[in-house]
């Protein structure tokens, strides 16, 4: 039976404990929210999927996953993280540990080897520290893209689409939507049912869908407040989720395999549940 667990994030207030910055861990805690520059903003800001077909093996291909953000100006430390996932399933993480100083740009990229038919979903997170006159403030950004590949018998090659242009297309794009949201959901639903949670008092949001929200306030919350608990949830996901599950024992278990993570909203504002079903099978 797979496990499920669910990361608590109260907004207003168990959220302080993710602020605290520890100096014996850089590498680890790289992104931390502080209070948004005033006037610091990313000119350009990008997530890429690519399909690099096999030419011996048609079922055989890879994914290239790529990053690119530039900040208006140059910041005391740049990072830039994301998340692969397949057919719902986390498949790569990439800029983990991975940061710059004294920089305005950022450039990722990594392949993954895939075979047979898919969704892909890339979620990626562009964040910068800027320090200025003994004042720290962080400026923040996220960007998404989505792959369809078709390995059918009935085609000699890939069938490769990011937004239906064709009926072919639609009627895939379609079928792996549909099937997406219904395998995700039964997951989702059975994960609240066992935590006890009354679904009902929370508005939900796949973490792949949180782009929306880049210019708009998420339901109940002014724009600010909305930035705010975005860049404190990246920063809880980053320690929590990003750098390994972590468990009630204090150990960690892989990300690689778990769902797209839901977030629940509390409608009363001060509370945010993060929940997501791991690929590990009890022994």
């Amino acid at each position: 039976m797979k496990k499920k667990y669910a990361i608590v994030i109260g907004i207003f207030i168990v959220i302080l404990f993710l602020i605290i910055k520890t100096a014996k861990h850089p590498v680890q805690e790289t992104i931390t929210f502080f209070p948004l520059h005033k006037n610091a903003q990313f000119i350009d800001a990008e997530t890429m999927l690519t399909l690099i077909p096999n030419k011996q093996n048609k079922s055989k291909y890879k994914i290239e996953y790529e990053i690119y953000s530039k900040l208006d100006r140059k910041a005391y430390l740049r990072q830039d993280i994301g998340l692969l996932f397949k057919n719902g399933r986390l498949i790569k993480p990439i800029g983990i540990k991975k940061w710059q100083q004294h920089s305005s740009k950022l450039t990722l990229n990594d392949t993954v080897n895939e075979r047979d038919s898919g969704y892909y979903e890339a979620i990626s997170f562009h964040y910068g520290e800027i320090q200025e006159k003994g004042m720290i403030s962080s400026v923040q950004r996220m960007s998404f893209d989505k792959l369809y590949v078709i390995d059918s018998k009935f085609t000699p090659n890939l069938l490769s689409f990011h937004s239906a242009a064709t009926k072919e297309e639609k009627q895939w794009e379609d079928t792996f939507n549909q099937m997406n949201k219904k395998q995700l959901d039964q997951l989702w639903i059975q994960a609240i049912s066992k935590l006890g949670i009354n679904r009902s008092q929370y508005r939900t949001i796949p973490l792949s869908s949180l782009p929306n929200y880049n210019d708009r306030p998420l339901p109940g919350f002014t724009k600010n407040k909305s930035q705010e608990i975005i860049g404190k949830l990246w920063e809880g996901l980053y320690k929590n989720y990003l750098l390994g599950i972590k468990k009630e024992d204090g150990t960690s278990e892989s990300l690689i395999g778990s769902t797209v993570p839901l977030l629940l909203f509390n409608k009363n504002n001060k509370e945010l549940l993060i929940i997501f079903i791991t690929n590990i099978q009890e022994p």
